[in-house]
């Protein structure tokens, strides 16, 4: 069962109304909401005295504690037990695929060079989707020898290649780069440059760097989505806790930063400059 936290304040109110509230102390609900084989458990802390007690959910919560779905503002106490849940799979699955599809929309994709940005090589499998579209490919990675396994498959099976190195300055020739996770660090990339990644960068990126993905949740889940949580991150709890693998096909409607968003149609119109 996937089990989360929302936490109400009252809106403020005079002294004596204030005082019989805090007399009643705090409430917790719960829900438990059920589609296509999930089971969402959903609590409501109502928090009168501006603190939330963690004894009082403790029960309810159970063995979830350590993967509670709850708003990014949350934090737990080191010591509480209580961790949010979070997992980068599932939108690494959003980033790859906007970037495929876009790659698959294009009219002559393989004039293109891209960049897969994997320095833990999570996602080796990604290479051999891209060799598809263009044989203008580079990895950049701290583990070559996990894509030099990976490379030598592809080319018994197509005979395509690609550039495997750890030297970042690689990714000044790419037009297009796709990161599946968090960036850490500066990367040389061009101004020009599109960036999907998966998360805001730690570092500041020059191009234009995309980091969010929109899309239209499956009919029923979205009935199951608790009051103020993203559907990318409800949806990568349905991915990761409730084995909704059929999710990591969903192709996002728009890749967006803090600024502006693209759709395939307005990336694909973007990178044509550089075919």
């Amino acid at each position: 069962m996937i089990t989360s936290l929302n936490v109400v304040f009252p809106e403020k109110c005079g002294k004596i109304r204030g005082f019989f509230n805090r007399l009643r102390g705090d409430k917790v609900c719960v829900e438990i909401k059920r589609a296509r084989g999930v089971s969402v458990k959903q609590l409501t802390y109502i928090c009168r005295r501006q603190k939330v007690n963690l004894n009082k959910i403790d029960r309810a919560i159970g063995n979830q504690r350590t993967r509670l779905l709850c708003c990014e503002e949350m934090t737990f106490p080191n010591d509480s037990g209580y961790k949010r849940f979070y997992s980068p799979f599932f939108s690494a699955r959003l980033c790859t695929n906007m970037a495929l599809y876009a790659l698959s929309k294009f009219d002559t994709p393989e004039r293109l060079t891209v960049g897969i940005y994997d320095p833990d090589a999570q996602c080796t499998d990604l290479v051999s989707f891209v060799l598809k579209y263009t044989g203008n490919a580079c990895i950049i990675t701290d583990n070559e020898d996990v894509f030099y396994d990976e490379l030598n498959t592809i080319a018994e099976e197509t005979g395509a290649c690609a550039v495997v190195t750890h030297h970042r300055e690689q990714l000044s020739n790419c037009d297009l780069v796709i990161a599946p996770f968090e960036i850490e660090e500066n990367l040389p990339v061009r101004n020009d440059a599109v960036i999907l990644t998966n998360g805001r960068p730690k570092e500041n990126i020059k191009g234009f760097v995309y980091f969010r993905y929109c899309f239209k949740m499956p009919n029923g889940f979205a009935l199951l989505r608790p009051e103020g949580l993203s559907e990318e991150y409800f949806c990568s709890a349905l991915y990761t806790l409730g084995s909704q693998y059929e999710l990591g096909s969903i192709v996002p409607d728009l890749c967006r930063n803090d600024n502006e968003a693209q759709t395939v149609k307005s990336l694909c119109s973007y990178l044509a400059r550089f075919a």
